[in-house]
């Protein structure tokens, strides 16, 4: 299975790199490499949320942690894919650029992070160790899929507004936000939820702390459909 991961990453780059030779089609290539350089952050998520790996996995050393090789092939596309793929058919109009459109594609990425977070666990991938990680049912890994859902989704509303950009600005703008933007999710807008974790609170402070966290998920994702909506409405008076 970790093989499986770094040949679907050798895959995507070598597809986005035909992409931009042949169509001058760019951004796919530089969000994959955005998204490899947010394994840095690994070591921070292994502290924060009690992310754990196969202690056989061949590693680097990040931090004064243990990232595995596949983890950081892994980082390139596990965030990104979902945001490429509903860009991409954007751009062919397989569906129009609406709120609506947005709000599916949230959910959409919400489920593709449960599914890739689940077959981790079964497989022995990765996996969360935390005592109290559930709360009313709500498993770990659905908290984990649904803030990965958002950054998905900023992803892609980072290629929706970046469309127009010339590339000396968009790439660099693509680079910086897709490395920032899991340092936002995960660690800001998570905080209400890893912080108490951290401080040792007890189960009810926890379960605030995780209605506060999924109502600025729900918060932010709502702002992303939004603009994504309004610049098409944007679109459509300026051809008129």
């Amino acid at each position: 299975m970790p093989t499986l991961f770094v040949i679907i990453a050798i895959l995507l780059f070598g597809t986005a790199l035909g992409l931009w030779i042949r169509f001058g089609a760019y951004r796919y290539a530089v969000v994959l490499f955005a998204g490899l350089l947010t394994a840095a952050f690994d070591p921070l998520w292994q502290r924060l949320y009690g992310l754990t790996y196969p202690a056989n996995a061949s590693a680097f050393m990040l931090w004064g942690r243990a990232v595995p090789q596949f983890a950081v092939m892994s980082a390139s596309w596990l965030l990104i894919l979902p945001a490429i793929i509903t860009y991409f058919g954007g751009r062919r109009r397989w569906w129009p650029r609406h709120y609506l459109t947005g709000i599916i594609a949230f959910v959409a990425f919400i489920l593709y992070h449960i599914i890739v977070q689940g077959l981790a666990r079964r497989t022995g991938l990765w996996d969360y160790v935390n005592p109290t990680a559930t709360t009313w049912g709500l498993g770990y890994n659905l908290l984990i899929a649904a803030l990965s859902a958002l950054i998905s989704l900023l992803v892609y509303y980072m290629l929706v507004a970046t469309r127009y950009y010339p590339p000396e600005t968009a790439a660099p703008t693509l680079i910086v936000g897709v490395v920032l933007t899991p340092l936002l999710v995960y660690g800001i807008l998570g905080a209400p939820y890893w912080l108490p974790q951290l401080t040792g609170q007890s189960n009810n402070i926890i379960r605030i702390g995780t209605i506060v966290m999924l109502l600025m998920v729900a918060w932010v994702a709502h702002l992303a459909c939004w603009g994504m909506h309004a610049s098409r409405r944007q679109l459509v008076l300026t051809n008129e």
